[in-house]
Formats: structure tokens, sequence, C-alpha cells
């Protein structure tokens, strides 16, 4: 399971790397939406089973996680009674702190290799997850009290959409932005009316609605998932403002599609008037100010995809999501030699276990 957990977030992290350095030539040559669906294949890595066979990802991750698994570790504020004279005297601090019922003897201990400790992998493993889970529950806090602050700062609600979409006009957000998955809101600044004109509020709406169409909010969420599962990693960080800035760019060019092209000036104005630094990470805002250049930018080429381009994009994204799961697919030999180390440990055979269970299973 370690074994496939560290595969699975190195072969991620490739993946990663893989869009953010074709992301920009495939939006030249197939346009944002392609680009932005590129980020899909970091995400179907992760739900990808082991393979079978000997795979090369799974012959070099597996030496390193045998000897993760093998060494063990002791650190932290321990009780200096449970500790080896060995341990004992690499403590850098041994002192008695008073307590209620009296005091307690304490002893800070660095990382140590020792074979009473649990294994690195272990530690490792659960620093991971506490920050995974840290890090998703300040998200849905911040996000929680986001909303909550917006609808209590409400003046007026309208329905739009079919009435599926509820568009709010708040003080809580100085500009346009999407938010909300099963009930979905539309939220503008309260001066919304007197800083757009017309066809920018048309356009705005256009470009929130979509969001929403497009299940954007719902990606939002799955990318902070796959971000939490990699905190540390700051390869991470870089992919997911680049997938926010791919996912604004492909809303740009559907809300655009179609459209008479002297609207694109009205829809850049509104951008600028829009941008502001922070950001409500789930939310989709009209824009923030690290990608207002690209997208302006983008806004400058007036050019529309053929049925040819169409295809040679759909069938690149296919060919290209297919041979990087490929490649980064996790090999079942890892386990097989996991499991060929505890049955030495143990002395017996794990393989004729599970066939006498299996057997003998009513």
């Amino acid at each position: 399971m370690i074994a496939w957990i560290v595969e699975a977030l190195i072969a991620s992290s490739l993946l990663m790397l893989l869009v953010l350095v074709l992301r920009d030539p495939v939006r030249r040559a197939f346009g944002p939406s392609v680009a932005y669906a590129l980020w899909a294949l970091p995400v179907l890595r992760l739900f990808l089973p082991p393979l079978p066979g000997d795979w090369r990802l799974s012959q070099l991750i597996a030496p390193a996680v045998s000897g993760m698994s093998d060494s063990g570790v002791a650190v932290g504020v321990l009780n200096p009674a449970h500790l080896s004279l060995e341990l004992a005297r690499q403590s850098i601090l041994d002192a008695k702190i008073a307590m209620a019922h009296g005091p307690v003897e304490i002893a800070v201990l660095p990382p140590v290799a020792t074979p009473q400790g649990p294994s690195i992998a272990v530690l490792v493993g659960a620093l991971w997850l506490v920050g995974a889970v840290a890090f998703l529950a300040y998200h849905l806090v911040s996000h929680s009290r986001f909303c909550a602050r917006v609808h209590a700062q409400a003046r007026r609600k309208r329905l739009v959409a079919d009435g599926r979409v509820t568009v709010i006009e708040t003080a809580a957000t100085s500009g346009p932005l999407a938010f909300g998955i099963w009930r979905k809101y539309v939220a503008f600044p309260r001066d919304f009316a007197e800083r757009y004109d017309p066809v920018e509020r048309n356009l705005a709406l256009a470009h929130e609605l979509t969001h929403h169409q497009r299940g954007d909010l719902v990606a939002n969420w799955v990318a902070l998932a796959m971000l939490a599962l990699h905190w540390f990693n700051p390869l991470a960080w870089r992919a997911f403002k680049a997938f926010r800035a791919d996912q604004e760019m492909a809303c740009d060019a559907y809300v655009l599609a179609g459209r008479a092209p002297d609207l694109r000036h009205a829809y850049g104005r509104a951008i600028v008037k829009s941008a502001h630094g922070g950001a409500v990470s789930a939310a989709c805002h009209l824009h923030t100010i690290n990608d207002i250049k690209g997208r302006l930018k983008m806004l400058t080429k007036h050019r529309k995809m053929t049925r040819g381009q169409l295809v040679g994009g759909t069938l690149s994204l296919t060919t290209l999501a297919m041979a990087g799961l490929f490649v980064t697919a996790s090999g079942t030999a890892a386990a097989e030699r996991v499991r060929e180390r505890v049955s030495a440990t143990i002395g017996a055979d794990l393989t004729r276990l599970s066939a006498v269970a299996l057997q003998s299973a009513p």
C-alpha cells in the first residue's frame, strides 16, 4: 500500500510537470479548452490501480520504500524511563514538568535510527496524512465562512438560468464570482451597476454562469483535494495556479464563441475592472491579477477552430492521456517483493496461507 501511494504521488507529479510543459503549445494549436482538459491526467493517475508486470517506475521506487519500511526511528517528546541507555544519551533535553499530580520527566529526542521505534515510512505517512487533512479542513472552514459572509451581507437576490442559479449583490466581494455546487450562486459587488456598463454586466454574468454549466466548481474541489495530497510539493502548487488560469481561459473562449468580435473589448474591460489580488480557492472569480496578462492577450486573437483542429485536438489529448497513464502506471512487482519479505520474516508462505483460507471459507 505504501509503495503504491508513493508511486502514485510521484507519477502524478510527473504528469503535472508534463502538463505544465505542454499547456501553452496545446492552447496555441488546439485552443484553451483542450489545454484545460489536460489537467485531468494527474487526477486520473490516482485512480489507476496497479497493473500486472514489473514497470520501470516500480523498480526505481521499490528499494527506497523497502528501506524506509525496514528502518526504525525514534523522535519527539518521550518518557525517558522507556528509552534505552543509548537513546537517552542522544536526547537534547531532559526536564521535569510540574503537573497537577506531580512532576513528569520528559526527554526531547531528535530523529535517531533505532529498531525500537516505528518505521520511517509510518512516520512520514502520518505526517503526510496530517498535512493533507489540515489543508482540506482549512479550505473547508475558510470557504464556509466566506459563503456565510456573502449571504450575511447580501442585499438583493434574483434567480437566473431557469431558476437554477441565484444571483446575489453583496458587499463581501469586490468582483463577480461563482460558488456553490448543490446550491449554485453568482455574487456581484454592490457597485456592480455603477462600475460596469450593461454589455460588461451581461458578459460577466455569462462568464460566471458558464463556470456552473461546465462544472468548474466541482473541478476546483477536485483540484484542492489533489493539492491536499501534494501539500508538500512545490510543483503541485505551481500546477494548481496554472490549472486555475487555464480554467479561466477555457471559460473565456466558451463565452466568446459565436459572439461578435467587437464584444472582446468590452469583455476585456470587465476582466480588468474585476481584477483583484485575493481569491477563495474553491470559488470561480471573474479574474485575479496573477493571470490577467495571458487572458487579455488571448482576447486579441480571434481565431475560429476548424473541424480538423477539433478532431486533431481530441485525438492528441486521448493519445497523450493513454501514453502518460501507461508510462506512469504502477506494477505489482513492488507488492510481490513486500509479500516475499514478510513471508521470510514470519517463516510462512503468505500465498499458501491465502489459498488455504479461501478453500476453507464457507
